[in-house]
């Protein structure tokens, strides 16, 4: 409601006098501390000129009902190997909501499934840009949405603007998987610090497993879909893997 009360210009003072409460009951009503009388609320939506539905806050529940289902849908035909039926249900979702971020980049994700037509590449980036224009995007879905865009410029042969992205995303040791185990003390903390150790482990141990199979500009599964964390080999065969790749004369 603070946000409806700035657009009218309005003070909190100003506001309890129009509708015959105190400030503090309408820091309350701002804060979600406390909610309008129910025999305020038609005058409140009659004020604001918005409906009922959108003064509860009604709308935005049911526009993220609507993505979801949008979501959920794109991502069944994407794993069902149908992009361009995926393509076409984040299109008409971006008709009903246009330039949403979570739209736009799950659009772009969806595109660049078709890295090899430039086309589709030169849209996924102008999408992703877009999305990344949003003030309120996520942290997560900024990080996401830069790592996509990563391989989508390299396959566009922008390398130019691949070393800035790349200075703009966190470091290693900012990431939740390193900084997992400071929530803990004692033992637990040694628990957590073994866990994240051999998550790092097994992560490395893909890529350089994936390396034969890497493609220049395409970005791989675990960008979007996240690794499985569970180990496949021991510690000793990991760190050999690994020690065996570091001394590697290529």
């Amino acid at each position: 409601m603070r946000a409806l009360r700035i657009k009218k210009g309005l003070t909190q003072e100003q506001l309890a006098e129009i509708f015959s409460v105190s400030p503090q009951a309408i820091s309350r009503w701002e804060n979600s501390s406390a909610s309008p009388d129910i025999s305020l609320l038609p005058g409140i939506a009659i004020f604001y000129r918005i409906s009922l539905d959108e003064l509860m806050g009604m709308e935005e529940i049911r526009s993220k009902e609507r993505i979801g289902k949008i979501h959920a849908e794109a991502h069944r035909l994407v794993a069902a190997g149908k992009i361009d039926q995926a393509v076409q249900v984040f299109r008409e979702g971006l008709k009903l909501y246009p330039n949403h971020p979570a739209l736009l980049l799950s659009l772009s994700e969806t595109l660049a499934h078709q890295y090899d037509d430039p086309a589709c590449v030169d849209e996924a980036i102008t999408l992703s840009e877009r999305a990344l224009r949003h003030a309120d995007l996520s942290m997560k879905a900024r990080s996401t949405a830069c790592a996509n865009l990563l391989f989508l410029y390299a396959q566009a042969h922008m390398q130019e603007k691949i070393p800035p992205l790349i200075q703009s995303l966190p470091h290693i040791w900012e990431s939740r998987e390193m900084l997992f185990p400071e929530q803990f003390e004692g033992q637990e903390y040694s628990a957590a610090l073994q866990e994240a150790v051999q998550k790092a482990l097994v992560y490395l141990c893909r890529r350089i497993d994936a390396l034969p199979e890497r493609i220049h500009g395409k970005a791989p599964d675990y960008i979007q879909l996240g690794v499985n964390f569970s180990p496949e080999e021991s510690l000793e065969q990991m760190l050999d893997k690994i020690k065996s790749f570091c001394n590697s004369p290529d």
